[in-house]
């Protein structure tokens, strides 16, 4: 009997391995495309499991010929490419001999040019049909000819697969049933193409007794089985739900059954089968965790550097309470800096439990690592000591970790909302033609320079000779249409966000845009009117920018946008629901082709050069004129005296900001280290609130104003007089804000108000 069961298993794999042949020629005929043809090549070169494969020459020599065969196809595209190439060069240079002498043209009679160019195009005509008939004819026959080559190994190649199967069959004995032809896989690759699900298992029950040698067939069977019973609106009832769920684990059975004779070394369809398995294997009263864990084995040892099929092992592992081998994959994810965030802070959390429950002596070393390796607001919070109630230590923690959470999200929210506001500024103010057709985007910014250039460009346009076709060109791009386009663009483009397209608040927002419209489509059309009868002026242009600008149209709906989205994040309860929101958010800012976040701190992501004026600080940026250069050096004194005295109230956090103030050591050396260009600037900055988080968002006080500077990268100069307090951020100047969750915000307004009242004095 045990002789037979082995008999039985050497049929199947050898049956296995000839189809898994048979399906790859399958491929290669029906497809010809060069993706399926790398990928052939790949897995009969470098992923097959020679232990496991049967070692029998007709099956080596197949794998050999398939081999060629892909390897022809590769030559057999780089060949047409270069017969296309040849038969282009023929017929550009047969239309050049077509063309008539030149110097028949410029010199002669007319009559005489007349009739010399009438001979001429007559047989440069006759020559480029000449020329072209036997281009065409050659380049057919190279066709016909690489054709006829491609029908040999076809031929050849499936009279290579025939001899194997025949003596495969000779050699093994397996029923021929376990045998796939062409047809039926192409029977079967039309029934996977099925969109829908409960017709597509129907489909795949009625064919299965043909598949019994083919180990892909019963992971897309069980799948579709699972998915039948997830889907929510497919109408079945719970009983029927059930019943899809137990025939998914029947067939999940059956690949696991066959699996024992996988010929292939990594194989992702495998790897898929243990997690949908797994899951179906939870949903149990009483899971099997010992086969589970045998399964999240499988599905590692299959995906290979998969690392998103890797990071679902390790969060099954976590399910079932292996933290050690959830941390085994978790450590390597990391280091791979794959989905770094959230891996370091399952990592973290894993690190933290062990600390408290003292299961790892090495655990506070191993996150003292981690920490030095991934920016800190990703990691759970580690205790400088265990309390003696560990359970409400941990607790508190959570607590802890959820408020940081909370918090690092609003933030992110507020600076991609403000870089998503940037982007349709510059759509925005692309609409107006402008006299510069080749102006780079930096020159559609709402900066003053930005503007200060336009405005004379379009002055200088309405001055010159040009004025009434510049006219025409804006009369004529339908520019208020655009604005509505556009808009309407934006709000699609932010339906992507959750907390916009479900928020409660959504039409009342969008209402805001709508007045703004309204009460400006009367000056448009005005503006519209002059543009028609040739009367536009700088003055029109200058209402269009005030009373048509897009802060103008929109500023209060992003304010309102900005407060429902950070009240919603408050409300978070849960680790789940913020990871929700923070998958949204990074979403939204891959459509949108916005930088989220520096994804690690310690790792450098390149980022645009946008305004050169804004690069550095320099005396232009900080607004510094005549005036100013003479401020008086009394008042400058009393201004630093005053921010020495506030100082110890700003910094709540010393470990994640540090103030430094003017004729520090740390003052110096901090101008010193940082790359910023010149140092016209020192000589007017009072201190620095330096943020030592990933951040990076350090804050110039000066007798002027503030100035942020964002990684090395100086902003623009805000007066004291701009500034605006709004709970926990000081407003710059709309859409910008500044928030230090180090820093009391409160206190450094108060400050701040009061170097302003010394300045007017």
């Amino acid at each position: 009997m045990k002789d037979n069961t082995h008999e039985m298993q050497e049929q199947l794999k050898a049956a296995y391995a000839l189809n898994m042949c048979t399906v790859s020629v399958s491929q290669i005929v029906d497809y010809n495309d060069e993706y399926i043809l790398e990928q052939e090549y790949e897995a009969i070169l470098n992923n097959l499991n020679l232990e496991q494969i049967p070692k029998d020459e007709a099956l080596l020599n197949i794998l050999v010929k398939l081999l060629n065969v892909i390897t022809f196809f590769r030559i057999d595209k780089v060949k047409r490419a270069q017969i296309e190439k040849k038969y282009q060069r023929t017929m550009k240079n047969a239309i050049w001999s077509a063309v008539p002498n030149i110097g028949v043209i410029v010199a002669g009679e007319p009559l005489t040019v007349v009739l010399s160019l009438a001979t001429q195009v007559g047989i440069g005509y006759m020559n480029y049909r000449r020329t072209k008939a036997n281009a065409l004819a050659d380049k057919e026959d190279s066709e016909i000819e690489l054709r006829i080559t491609a029908m040999e190994q076809f031929n050849a190649l499936r009279r290579e697969l025939f001899t194997t199967a025949w003596r495969l069959a000779d050699e093994y004995k397996f029923p021929d049933r376990y045998r796939l032809t062409e047809r039926q896989i192409t029977q079967y690759n039309e029934i996977l193409m099925d969109t829908d699900e409960i017709r597509k298992y129907e489909r795949l029950t009625a064919v299965q007794d043909k598949f019994e040698a083919y180990l892909p067939f019963w992971y897309f069977i069980g799948h579709s089985a699972k998915y039948i019973s997830e889907d929510q609106t497919n109408g079945i009832d719970s009983e029927t739900r059930n019943y899809y769920r137990d025939q998914a684990k029947k067939h999940f059975e059956k690949f696991d059954g066959l699996n024992s004779f996988n010929i292939l070394r990594e194989d992702e369809l495998t790897a898929s089968f243990a997690l949908e398995y797994i899951d179906l294997l939870l949903l149990e009263e009483k899971p099997d965790k010992e086969k589970i864990a045998d399964l999240i084995k499988t599905a590692v040892k299959m995906a290979g550097n998969a690392n998103d099929i890797l990071e679902l092992c390790a969060i099954s592992y976590l399910k079932i309470g292996q933290t050690e081998e959830a941390e085994k994959i978790l450590r390597i994810l990391v280091n791979e800096d794959y989905n770094t965030a959230t891996n370091a802070k399952l990592l973290s959390r894993i690190y933290v439990s062990q600390y408290l429950e003292d299961t790892n002596f090495l655990a506070k070393a191993q996150y003292d690592i981690l920490a030095s390796r991934v920016t800190s607001a990703w990691l759970f919070p580690m205790p400088d000591y265990i309390n003696s109630n560990r359970l409400l230590q941990d607790k508190e923690l959570r607590n802890q970790y959820l408020s940081d959470q909370r918090f690092d999200l609003q933030k992110e929210y507020r600076e991609v909302i403000n870089q998503f506001i940037e982007k349709y500024i510059i759509l925005f103010n692309r609409i107006i033609p402008v006299p510069d057709k080749n102006a780079p985007s930096e020159y559609f910014r709402n900066t003053e320079s930005s503007i200060r250039k336009r405005r004379q460009d379009v002055y200088d346009a309405l001055q010159s000779d040009a004025r009434n076709e510049y006219q025409r060109s804006i009369r004529e791009s339908g520019y208020r249409f655009r604005y509505v386009e556009l808009i309407n663009e934006m709000l699609r483009a932010l339906d992507t966000l959750r907390l916009f397209r479900e928020n409660d608040l959504k039409e009342d927002m969008i209402q805001l845009i709508r007045d703004n419209l309204g009460e400006a489509s009367g000056n448009l059309k005005e503006i519209q009117e002059k543009l028609n009868h040739d009367d536009f002026s700088i003055m029109d242009y200058e209402k269009i920018q005030k009373s048509f600008s897009f802060q103008r149209l929109t500023k209060e709906f992003f304010d309102k946008l900005t407060e429902s989205i950070m009240d919603e994040i408050e409300k978070a309860e849960s680790l789940d629901i913020l990871d929700d929101i923070d998958l949204d958010l990074a979403t939204f800012c891959m459509e949108q082709s916005i930088e989220e976040r520096n994804l690690n701190a310690n790792i450098k992501i390149n980022s645009s050069e946008t305004d050169d004026e804004n690069d550095y600080i320099s005396q232009d940026i900080l607004g510094e004129d005549e005036q100013d250069e003479r401020f008086n050096r009394r008042s400058f004194e009393k201004m630093l005296t005053t921010v020495k005295e506030a100082s110890d109230s700003i910094i709540e956090d010393s470990e994640k900001a540090e103030i430094l103030i003017r004729g520090s050591q740390e003052f110096e050396l901090y101008f010193k280290n940082v790359k910023l260009k010149g140092d016209a600037f020192k000589s007017k900055t009072l201190a620095v609130i330096d943020d030592k988080t990933r951040t990076d968002l350090d804050l110039f006080i000066t007798s002027d104003g503030i100035v942020p500077v964002k990684r090395s990268k100086v902003d623009k100069l805000r007066e004291f007089d701009k500034l605006e307090y709004q709970g926990k951020s000081i407003k710059l100047g709309w859409p910008e804000e500044y928030s230090n969750r180090a820093v009391n915000v409160g206190n450094l307004y108060n400050l701040l108000e009061r170097l302003g009242k010394i300045r007017k004095i």
